[in-house]
């Protein structure tokens, strides 16, 4: 199981999205953008607890203004995954960063696990990518080669 993390300025949500989970998991994929010192700082403790866990991590680093940077980064990322079990925890960073992940995977037809924390941590949100996704047949990786073709030029 891949768990998908986004990051912001702390790593309250993300360590509790671990909680309870490192054992079923294959590796944890961190997505933000660490230009920022608070985002750098967020970044390595949530990456010197996973080395102590023993958790294998990759760190995808977007563009947390630009939507179309964050879906290409993610959607490169989950495709050659397809097939293997997701679970996205969309708690931490900026609101387009989440949303920049949700979208990777409803253009990709990939289905996962979608989890959001509410702020005071009063509940957690979960559902399926699948049940929110087009009636219509998800684009494939040709599909998604000839958009990356065209927003290059």
């Amino acid at each position: 199981m891949i768990l998908i993390l986004t990051l912001g300025f702390d790593v309250k949500f993300q360590l509790r999205a671990l909680t309870g989970r490192a054992k079923e998991l294959e590796k944890v994929v961190i997505v933000g953008e660490f230009k920022d010192e608070r985002a750098k700082k967020a970044l390595d403790t949530l990456v010197n607890f996973l080395n102590t866990v023993n958790l294998s991590y990759e760190v995808i680093e977007v563009d947390i203004h630009d939507l179309q940077d964050i879906v290409a980064k993610v959607a490169k990322y989950i495709l050659p995954n397809a097939g293997k079990n997701f679970i996205v925890n969309l708690s931490g960073g900026m609101r387009l960063l989440g949303i920049g992940v949700l979208t990777a995977f409803l253009l990709t037809g990939i289905d996962a696990e979608i989890e959001i924390e509410t702020e005071d941590f009063a509940a957690t949100y979960k559902f399926r990518a699948k049940d929110i996704m087009p009636l219509s047949k998800p684009l494939t990786k040709d599909h998604i080669e000839v958009l990356k073709a065209i927003n290059g030029g």
